[in-house]
């Protein structure tokens, strides 16, 4: 069975969410990533200000609570410009460069070709259900995502039923596949000892 799909706009937002950091904060505050971001800039040193006023102002303990949050803002801030600004960059060029475009892929009994890319079923860990989505784990690092209506998903289905190695899965609520490899690799290795 042949499958092309475009990605759309809404359809690349959904992935970005569930490859990207954005999946550790399940709310933006202030509604705006970048706004929320702006804020963080403008309190830290504001917090370390207050810290001092209060410490003159012999408020030990509210003192030590607004050091904290500035120390705790500092780091956030350098974390964010050296790791996790460069792996959403990363994870943009991914969603609207790689996966973003046209993909097609043939299902067969043999296995996947996607992309001009042969996969075969036995390199296949998991496969995950969720929305329109499609997501096979191989490699136990890599996945692919394929866009799949109803029809195709009942197709793919009955072929992986015949494979007893790969664990197939019905997500119904969002989820980010970086925690979830990094879940399946812990149970991986307490199943293993």
């Amino acid at each position: 069975m042949k499958i092309s799909r475009r990605f759309s706009e809404d359809d690349k937002k959904k992935l970005e969410h569930m490859i990207s950091l954005q999946f550790y904060m399940p709310y933006v505050p202030l509604g705006n990533r970048k706004l929320a971001h702006k804020v963080i800039y403008i309190l830290t040193p504001i917090l370390y200000i207050l810290s001092i006023c209060l410490f003159v102002l012999r408020q030990y303990v509210m003192f030590a609570a607004e050091l904290t949050g500035g120390i705790l803002s500092t780091v956030w801030i350098i974390w964010y410009q050296r790791v996790g600004k460069k792996f959403e960059e990363r994870v943009h060029k991914v969603v609207y460069e790689d996966i973003g475009g046209l993909t097609e892929a043939f299902v067969d009994e043999s296995g996947i070709i996607f992309n001009n890319k042969s996969i075969g079923y036995d390199d296949i860990s998991n496969v995950i259900f969720y929305d329109e989505f499609m997501f096979a784990v191989w490699c136990d690092i890599k996945f692919l995502v394929i866009k799949i209506n109803t029809e195709e998903k009942e197709y793919i289905q009955t072929i992986l039923d015949k494979q007893e190695h790969i664990v197939q899965e019905l997500q119904t609520k969002p989820f980010n596949l970086f925690l979830y490899f990094k879940v399946n690799k812990s149970d991986e290795r307490k199943t293993g000892e």
